[in-house]
């Protein structure tokens, strides 16, 4: 729908309120458990502002491990192939196929996967770490 405020206005509006106007309001175990609120608005807010870039990006990286083909044949929603993927990759790990390769196209799968999801949850950890590199992610 194109009405106004849309879902993610909504989120930027709650996470204003809730951090400028309740959150210097309270203390002990309340602020503790809106500080928690708080970081689930924005993450919620980060997962709309990315959109299916981060989807995008891991499809990319299992492509570049398994072949356009497999990823394209994994299914039709981003979403659902980038986590059908991760799931036949989980299970690949496990069964030993990699054991002797972690280091090359795994690792790098991986890596990917780590950033994307910490873009997501806690991208402060990338920026503090010098993990953020914007051109290869």
């Amino acid at each position: 729908m194109l009405d106004r405020p849309d879902r993610l206005d909504l989120l930027k509006a709650a996470e204003a309120t809730l951090n400028d106007e309740v959150l210097p309001t309270l203390d002990g175990s309340a602020k503790y458990a809106a500080l928690m609120v708080a970081s689930a608005i924005a993450m919620a807010r980060r997962e709309i502002e990315a959109g299916h870039e981060p989807a995008r990006r891991v499809l990319d990286a299992f492509a570049e491990f398994y072949g356009q083909d497999n990823v394209h044949r994994a299914g039709s929603d981003a979403v659902q192939r980038a986590q059908g993927l991760m799931g036949d990759l989980a299970r690949e790990i496990r069964d030993g196929d990699y054991d002797d390769a972690l280091l090359g196209p795994v690792y790098e799968v991986l890596r990917i996967l780590v950033v994307e999801r910490l873009k997501q949850s806690n991208p402060r950890f990338l920026e503090a770490r010098e993990y953020s590199q914007p051109s290869r992610c």
